[in-house]
């Protein structure tokens, strides 16, 4: 359907400005459409420091990044801690002792020099304020420090159990994350026995939440009485409270100083023959919500969870205000960079953030991705649909519809839209003078446009105009939600 103004003057003035160039206008849209790339990893793999395009991790697990942006990675079928700093990637700690029967490098519990230690399918790294590293060493059902070049044994008998007590003689059952708070408590996931334990500054290990049988489960409450399922990762927010991805539950748990509650997910049905629940995937309430074994977690500063959500091959988030949304991925496993809503994971294990970056271990592609992550930009739409390469525009919590001959396009990091399709859903009258000044006038609220002011466009016979420019003149608010590709514009004043 071409264009058809409510123009009051000579077709020959509305020619010229269909000839005008667009000109870039002032925007706090994304300069580019958000992509997810490759910060790190070959793809291949092996285990090779160097630049990072060239650097090859296998099965890299957990991240963490310290105050100064230097990336952690458990990189755990290399049995090793690699760092990624300063454009390289380099070795912590670690090494291997030969391939076993099927090619893949043998771990071990060896003890000294950092880089002849031998750990045994890491899978969680954080990092204290003086520099210790603390290792979830998984394989060898131990926890390991790495201090001053040297590393030891921490906690746990190198022996699979259940055992509180001193730090030399408490037994734990494949550890696999970690979470530090502002006291020096290290808190471990130990995953197979379905427990959260604490190990004190003085070097003494309880069972922090969870029953003490070992058994897996769900039940909410006290913290004694709290159930898990194969807790896989932790995070911990300013106020001290532990978030656990429950990967065999579907479940994101919150432990709070005196309860273990829910904060995202719902408990489906028992997969046949196992403890485990099935897992689905599904945006939207906190209540409502389903995850597919999450086995990585961290938490912004504004309290939004960002979740690896693994067996979904997506990277999710809980909003603060209970929303669950996805980030990137289509849920499709594979490995294609690109655009948040096209981009392709294999098995995200691991996330870290750090100054508008998130970033993601990848287990399956062996690569440390990047994206970009503004915290205030993260919103939940109502009833919104699933990402698409459509750009969808949002009025007032109201989804607009467009003719498939002026749908809005991106360019050049601008949303383009028809002028007569927008003018009228939102239900102004578009006048143009003679001068070619044009009016656009909605009750008492009107805005008059030079001539050129506009900018404005032909595309396929509709006159197309950046949205944002527009919108803004005309008193809204206007924001981009990059997950959806989504224009929200809001009607602060109210139209009169």
């Amino acid at each position: 359907m071409g264009d058809k103004l409510l123009i009051h003057t000579a077709k020959a003035v509305l020619a010229v400005f269909l000839t005008l160039s667009l000109v870039a206008w002032p925007l706090s849209l994304h300069a580019e459409e958000p992509v997810l790339s490759v910060l790190a990893g070959s793809g291949i793999p092996e285990n090779a420091d160097g630049l990072p395009e060239k650097a090859g991790f296998n099965t890299p697990y957990g991240l963490y990044v310290d105050s100064q942006g230097r990336i952690y990675v458990a990189d755990s079928y290399n049995n090793s801690i690699r760092l990624i700093s300063d454009s390289k990637v380099s070795t912590v700690a670690g090494s291997s002792i030969g391939n076993d029967s099927y090619g893949f490098p043998m771990g071990g519990l060896v003890d000294g020099d950092a880089e002849k230690a031998v750990f045994n399918k890491p899978r969680a790294v954080v990092v204290n304020g003086q520099g210790t590293i603390y290792v979830a060493d998984t394989g060898n059902n131990v926890i390991r420090k790495i201090s001053k070049g040297k590393v030891t044994t921490y906690a746990g008998t190198g022996k699979a159990g259940f055992r509180n007590g001193s730090v030399r003689d408490a037994q734990f059952n494949a550890p696999s994350g970690l979470a530090l708070d502002k006291a020096g408590n290290l808190y471990v996931a130990d995953t197979l026995n379905n427990v959260i334990r604490k190990i004190s500054p003085q070097g003494v290990v309880t069972t922090y939440a969870g029953n003490n049988t070992g058994a897996a489960g769900y039940r909410d409450g006290s913290l004694t009485g709290a159930e898990f399922n194969e807790p896989a990762a932790l995070t911990i927010d300013s106020q001290d409270n532990l978030y656990v991805a429950d990967s065999g539950n579907q479940l994101i748990r919150k432990i709070g100083k005196d309860l273990v509650e829910t904060a995202a997910g719902t408990q489906g049905e028992l997969l046949s023959g196992t403890d485990y629940i099935q897992g689905s995937f599904r945006d939207g309430s906190s209540g409502e919500a389903a995850f597919n074994f999450p086995k990585g977690i961290t938490v912004l500063e504004n309290g939004t969870l960002i979740i690896a959500d693994t067996w979904n091959s997506r990277i999710r988030a809980v909003l603060s205000n209970g929303q669950v949304i996805t980030l990137a991925g289509t849920g499709e496993n594979g490995k294609a960079p690109g655009p948040l809503y096209q981009a392709v994971l294999g098995s995200p294990t691991g996330v870290a953030y750090y100054n508008n970056k998130l970033y993601i271990a990848d287990a399956d592609n062996n690569l440390i991705w990047q994206m970009p992550l503004n915290p205030a930009e993260l919103k939940a739409l109502p009833n919104v649909a699933p990402p698409s390469e459509e750009v969808q525009i949002w009025f007032n919590g109201v989804r607009l519809e467009f003719d498939a001959d002026s749908k809005p396009y991106i360019r050049e990091g601008r949303t383009i839209v028809s002028l007569q399709d927008i003018c009228r859903k939102l239900e102004y009258q578009v006048d143009l003078a003679a001068d070619g000044t044009i009016s656009i006038t909605n009750g008492n609220r009107q805005k008059v446009f030079a001539a050129g002011d506009l900018n404005l466009q032909n595309n396929n016979g509709n006159t197309m105009v950046g949205l944002r420019y527009l919108a803004e003149s005309m008193g809204y608010e206007v924001e981009w939600v990059p997950e959806y590709r989504a224009v929200v514009i809001t009607d602060s004043q109210g139209v009169e």
